[in-house]
């Protein structure tokens, strides 16, 4: 064999070698990759909602789900009559028939016409269009392939089933499924779950094809989140709250109920609320949880921090006493004035009566430098860091503002210094629980779709602020505020010994910088029992109309949401005197309770009947009684203990079973109950 055969030989060998290894690659080792190319080219997925988790509060109790419901699809190259299909469809899918038939003109292949309906709704409307199809055209009479280009597809959608409550707190999602407001936003990551996938078919020119048997391919479901808020005592403050808006004509109203000694968040209202299955029907500002976001100036609220610095820094003794000049008193070129003419107080009685007067003597005495310390050791003009996105950190004064008289007079008693609900709420937590700056936190636990926990929420000390001795006397202090002849006297509760502090500010106005003459910020943060505080509750209700005064305004709704949520709690009376005399103050118990009376001694209470009703119901029912509420279940109330008509005493224990409430209907997308 010649040279030149050889090479030709050779390279062809080479050839052949390099083809067979090639297919091997091809066949064997690229199949995947292969198979892969080749479904992008002729399928493709249209991304579906995913299943978000539940929201739940402390009881269990469901505040946010994601319920099946139906989205229906048309594929108008498949129609006989994209047309007519489009007439036939617009009536039950809410739609124009001009829109829809512009829509199928323009996309002959995959369309959503309707997502999220309701499941039998939905497909109550593509059958009776397919039945109306197939009646118009003979030749389509037992060929479902003339009319499979009209389908369905399970998607889930957010559901709130207690409507207003806690919907600021609780938030909403968009028509994607992602958080919008609230926890809803704030916890998205972990709420939101994986996207599914309708899995399709493209033709010949690339246009998506559903086949007969649709495929739906679902990831993993969301985390359940659950919360530290209580649904009945967030009833409460929802309820008392909205009532002293209406009856004062208040642009507003916020409410905190948390407790002192951890931080925990049990209820967290905002009135004017709304319905977050249809937040698009509500103004923008009734979506904000304003708890977080909104700041206002405390007015005399604040006269507990000054005070309570002036102590710590031994700058006043609860002994000393002060000339309140009278109602006047000329200082650093401006008159301060009290709403009451006061002569000689003593330093509790400047807090009790709230004389502006006197509290600027009080805070002559301390270093301006020292007191911007304390407020800010107190949380003001920095935020509280609790799990909720939005939250503002208020307006602090300039170290200026310290150095000067008049300045530092101001913000003593609330002027000149902005601060939000739930740092007001979190900053005398600290006050009267011994000292301690407690991170607020509303988050109980998160756990995945297994049931694992992935986060738990608890107790967390940021700092000292106050020594308990100097926590003890602010108790003392503030005790006397609901005294008798003190500026908070109608949050008094018969049968509890109660602390707080009035508060009413000036609003400034817009654009102008000046203090209205007739917008007011009336306020009443107060705690039960005086002496171990396990609850502390802020009202503030947003420009009164009438009546302004904390103590007036603000004062009774805090005594009703106090009552109802100690009672509901447990917690026992601690006034020693006329403990068979404590039933809160309020209307009288409903007709419903007049069917159980019996023949008692005068005065003697008796147990109401109170089946079929609602929890909260029950609540506001009970909370008018000196008993021990224990309450089992949800729904509404099947079994209670003791029987209706018994006598009840002080401190009698009482227990309810609630079960079997009504399911929720569905209709055109809204939930009713």
């Amino acid at each position: 064999m010649t040279s030149r055969a050889r090479l030709i030989l050779g390279v062809l060998l080479s050839l052949y070698v390099l083809v067979v290894l090639r297919a091997f690659q091809i066949q064997v080792l690229g199949v995947r990759e292969i198979r892969d190319r080749g479904a992008k080219q002729y399928g493709s997925t249209i991304p579906l909602l995913p299943q978000r988790g539940v929201i739940l509060d402390r009881t269990g109790t469901e505040l946010a789900v994601s319920i099946a419901t139906k989205s229906i699809f048309v594929q108008s190259a498949k129609l006989r009559d994209p047309d007519r299909a489009a007439d036939l469809l617009a009536p039950r899918v809410s739609r124009s028939a001009r829109e829809l038939r512009k829509l199928f003109a323009r996309e002959k292949g995959f369309v959503w016409v309707r997502r999220q309906m309701p499941s039998t709704a939905a497909e109550e409307a593509v059958r009776e269009v397919k039945r109306a199809l197939s009646a118009l055209d003979p030749e389509a009479r037992g060929k479902p392939s003339a009319i499979e280009g009209i389908g369905t597809v399970e998607e889930p959608k957010r559901f709130y089933p207690n409507r207003e409550l806690a919907a600021s707190l609780v938030g909403f999602t968009n028509v994607d499924s992602e958080g919008m407001e609230g926890v809803e936003l704030s916890l998205n990551r972990y709420l939101r779950g994986e996207r599914g996938s309708l899995l399709c078919e493209r033709d010949a020119r690339g246009g998506l094809i559903v086949p007969a048997t649709t495929q739906v391919e679902v990831n993993s479901k969301g985390h359940s989140v659950a919360l530290t808020i209580d649904r009945n005592i967030q009833h409460v403050a929802e309820t008392e709250l909205q009532a002293a808006v209406e009856k004062f004509s208040a642009r507003g109203g916020m409410a905190v109920v948390l407790s002192p000694g951890t931080g925990e968040i049990l209820a967290m209202a905002t009135a004017p609320s709304f319905n977050p299955n249809t937040p698009g029907r509500a103004p923008a500002g009734t979506r904000k949880n304003r708890s977080l976001t909104d700041s206002f100036e405390p007015g005399s609220t604040f006269k507990v921090f000054s005070l309570a610095s002036a102590l710590e820094l031994g700058s006043v003794k609860t002994t000393d006493r002060f000339f309140c000049e009278n109602g006047a008193y000329r200082y650093a070129g401006k008159v301060i004035h009290d709403d009451h003419p006061h002569g000689w107080l003593t330093v509790p009685e400047v807090v009790k009566f709230s004389s502006n007067i006197g509290i600027t003597k009080i805070n002559e005495r301390m270093d301006g430098g020292r007191f911007q310390e304390m407020i800010r050791a107190f949380g003001f003009g920095s935020r509280t860091g609790i799990e909720l996105l939005g939250e503002v950190p208020g307006i602090m004064p300039s170290p200026r503002a310290f150095e000067s008289r008049l300045g530092r007079a101001n913000v003593s008693f609330g002027q000149g210094i902005s601060v939000t609900p739930l740092q007001l709420a979190t900053g005398m937590a600290a006050v009267i629980n011994g000292g301690k700056v407690m991170k607020p936190y509303l988050v109980r636990e998160i756990r995945d779709q297994e049931g694992k926990t992935v986060f738990r929420g608890g107790p967390q000390e940021l700092r000292r602020v106050l020594s308990p001795k100097t926590s003890a006397q602010m108790r003392e202090i503030l005790g006397k505020v609901v005294e008798e002849d003190g500026t908070g006297m109608q949050a008094r509760i018969k049968g509890f010994l109660v602390g707080g502090k009035t508060g009413t500010a000036q609003k400034v106005e817009p654009g102008s910088g000046r203090y209205s003459a007739t917008k007011r910020t009336a306020s009443f943060v107060g705690f039960l029992p005086l002496n171990d505080p396990k609850l502390l509750i802020l009202v503030v209700i947003d420009e009164p109309r009438g009546q302004v005064y904390g103590g007036v305004v603000a004062a009774p709704a805090f005594n009703q949401i106090a009552v109802k949520t100690a009672y509901y709690l447990g917690i026992q009376p601690t006034e020693a005197a006329s403990l068979a005399a404590a039933r809160p103050s309020g209307p009288s118990p409903p007709s419903r309770m007049t069917r159980v009376s019996t023949a008692r001694p005068a005065g003697a209470m008796v147990m109401p009947d109170l089946s079929g009703l609602s929890m909260g119901r029950v609540v506001d029912i009970m909370g008018r009684y000196s008993v021990k509420l224990t309450l089992a279940g949800s729904g509404v109330a099947r079994a209670q203990t003791p029987d209706p008509g018994a006598v009840l005493v002080p401190g009698t224990e009482c227990s309810v079973t609630f079960t079997g409430e009504p399911p929720l209907k569905i209709a055109s997308g809204k939930g009713t109950r």
